[in-house]
């Protein structure tokens, strides 16, 4: 990290080891992170927010392993960490819809999207899972439900077209909804379709693999109702692929407790090391 023994990138001094950040330097740091978002009423993409956000992904992903039990316990981050999520959802939904807006609008929808500045990442996300997906699924998929598609359903449209598959999306949000159909027109992709709904009232029992994204369920409690409703009405056999997280990435996406798992078999986890933030759990309904 090339900082001197004097002080660090978080503006701590560590004379044990020099650059190495602390438990109570990356809770600081978090802290800082948060109460400015915090004290903004716009979290539209910009210098600022972006800036911060970056701030707040890279201490995610560059801290010492040995440092993450402290600071998940620290007493300030677990009164911190619901309401940092909620920021870095509100900040992904700003940052999804401003792009959504600028792929419909553009000359090259597919130039466009090249230029969305997590694009690498939602593709290196979708190819992991694509790759779990081999190892459970039969030869041909018939059916897909994508819960909490949102305004930029890049990964409803790289799962459509890895599998060849036809994709329904799911999303609440009717404005969100709106905005994702609008991508997928504008990229010319007609294998997705997009109907509003609740996961807790949607029917999913038709489907083949229902994948739930991340931002369903804003937190571990609301996880487990979700998935406890979808143990008891998803067919049999039919596949499982939920997005959760682990680590300091907790701090950015609620955690999946395996124990909201009853009801399902439990096949594989992968946790990625990169900078791919989520992780990825794969069960097979009526375990």
């Amino acid at each position: 990290m090339n900082m001197s023994l004097t002080s660090n990138k978080f503006g701590q001094t560590d004379l044990a080891d020099p650059g190495r950040p602390t438990a109570e330097d990356i809770t600081a740091s978090v802290g800082d992170v948060y109460r400015e978002l915090a004290s903004r009423d716009d979290l539209r993409p910009g210098l600022e927010v972006d800036g911060l956000f970056d701030r707040l992904v890279r201490l995610v992903l560059t801290a010492p392993a040995e440092t993450v039990p402290a600071v998940l316990d620290d007493i300030e981050m677990r009164h911190l960490a619901p309401r940092l999520r909620a920021l870095c959802a509100r900040g992904e939904g700003e940052l999804e819809h401003a792009w959504a807006n600028r792929i419909v609008a553009a000359r090259s929808a597919r130039d466009e999207l090249l230029r969305f500045p997590y694009a690498g990442n939602y593709r290196r996300l979708s190819r992991m899972e694509v790759g779990m997906l081999a190892s459970a699924l039969p030869p041909r998929v018939r059916s897909l439900a994508f819960v909490g598609s949102g305004p930029l359903p890049l990964s409803s449209l790289y799962l459509a077209a890895e599998l060849e598959v036809h994709v329904d999306n799911f999303d609440r949000d009717p404005v969100a909804l709106a905005a994702g159909a609008r991508v997928a027109a504008a990229l010319g992709h007609d294998a997705l379709c997009f109907r509003e709904a609740d996961v807790l009232d949607a029917d999913l029992s038709g489907y083949d693999v229902v994948v739930l994204a991340a931002l369903v369920g804003d937190t571990p409690e609301a996880k487990r109702r979700i998935l406890g409703r979808l143990a008891r009405t998803m067919r049999p056999g039919a596949i499982l692929l939920a997005r959760s997280a682990r680590g300091l990435r907790t701090l950015l996406y609620p955690p999946i407790d395996r124990t909201a798992l009853d009801g399902f078999e439990l096949l594989t986890e992968v946790h990625p090391v990169n900078d791919v933030i989520n992780s990825a759990i794969l069960a097979r309904a009526g375990g």
